[in-house]
């Protein structure tokens, strides 16, 4: 019988964390290893992007709090490996019940966003600091999606290096020029078109956006921003342009399925986030040959981006200076030559990053036994 890997998911909303575990699993290869995939709660937008071929456990459970026990059994059940998870609060649960797994099962947690920065806007970011120095430790790998990452987990989580791999978001190019491929331009003419994708919550900072883009529109009239996606932050956001009277040149596209036409046909893409881990969209953008421009902000943008050449990078916050510099590059796409995003980030190279790890992983597994 092939060795198991499984994969947990809280749930399937469309977050970045959800749509790299998934890409991954369409590009793994079975051969030698059979992949599973557990979802804690299996409702949401993503639900059709699960590969056909991968075994999918649903278990029913709502939340993360109440997930454990059937995590342990669904684990005794399929005796995996290797069990992976992604976001904080489900590996600190998964750690936690690290010692009640079945004898050498190996654990993984990836992290998505930039720790430090990410738990000062929990409900109670004392506990889940704790919860990090107290459980991440107990890991047989922590991936974090950049190197600013990994520096923010070594210095403030008590993480040895070896415990820690870098391991890029991956993006599937393919799949991403079908998208193009399908649709038409979603803009009208006449317009210089600014578009941001990303789920509207405070982190994303799509109200610094709007208050950029409209300190923009003082230098260029003909400026137009879309938003794509969906989240809890927008009435609070269609309240902020009705205030500002920049209605009429903000539109909210809500969630696309195929939000790629969205960034290839526009002129620039904006990255306004607060924080980040290692951002799909810039990734996403820069394969639809969009440039972008982003805050510098805690995180792994600053190592997409190289200036002037794919993108340019903004002061942590600073409105705005986006403001001006949306002006200033705005009609800078047309004179960018060459593939934008940086070769490493592809998912060829992504995924075999992750298969030596699972082997590596089991190999020394093996060895101790």
């Amino acid at each position: 019988m092939k060795p198991r890997v499984l994969f947990i998911l809280a749930d399937l909303d469309a977050g970045g964390a959800q749509r790299v575990i998934l890409r991954l699993l369409h590009h793994l290869r079975g051969d030698n290893v059979e992949y599973h995939l557990s979802v804690i709660h299996s409702q949401g937008p993503l639900r059709k992007e699960i590969p056909g071929h991968v075994p999918v456990h649903d278990l029913k459970a709502g939340r993360v709090r109440y997930a454990p026990l059937k995590i342990l059994r669904l684990c005794w059940r399929l005796k995996p490996r290797v069990v992976v998870s992604t976001l904080g609060h489900l590996n600190v649960s998964l750690l936690l019940l690290k010692p009640f797994l079945p004898g050498g099962t190996r654990v993984i947690v990836r992290e998505a966003n930039t720790p430090s920065v990410r738990l000062q806007h929990t409900s109670a970011p004392a506990l889940y600091r704790f919860l990090y120095r107290r459980t991440y430790p107990l890991a047989d790998r922590v991936i974090c999606n950049s190197e600013y990452m990994r520096k923010d987990l070594l210095e403030s989580f008590s993480i040895r290096k070896a415990q820690t791999q870098v391991i890029p978001n991956p993006v599937d190019m393919a799949k991403v020029k079908e998208g193009i491929d399908k649709a038409t331009n979603p803009y009208g003419e006449g317009k210089k078109n600014v578009v941001s994708v990303g789920r509207l919550h405070y982190q994303k900072g799509f109200d610094l956006l709007i208050r950029a883009f409209e300190r923009a529109v003082q230098d260029d009239l003909r400026l137009h921003l879309t938003l794509v996606g969906d989240g809890p932050e927008r009435g609070r956001l269609k309240r902020l342009t009705d205030r500002m009277g920049a209605a009429e040149r903000v539109t909210f596209a809500g969630h696309q399925d195929n939000p790629f036409p969205y960034m290839h046909y526009a002129d620039l893409f904006i990255s306004s986030s607060r924080w980040e881990g290692s951002p799909n969209s810039v990734l996403e953008s820069l394969t639809c040959g969009t440039p972008v421009l982003a805050f510098d902000c805690p995180g792994g943008t600053a190592e997409i981006l190289r200036e002037g050449e794919n993108g340019w990078l903004v002061q942590e916050g600073d409105w705005q200076g986006l403001g001006r510099k949306i002006a200033e590059v705005i009609d800078a796409k047309q004179n960018l030559k060459g593939r934008l995003l940086p070769e490493q980030y592809g998912i060829e190279k992504i995924t075999v990053l992750w298969e030596d790890l699972f082997a590596n992983l089991m190999e020394a597994c093996a060895e101790r036994n």
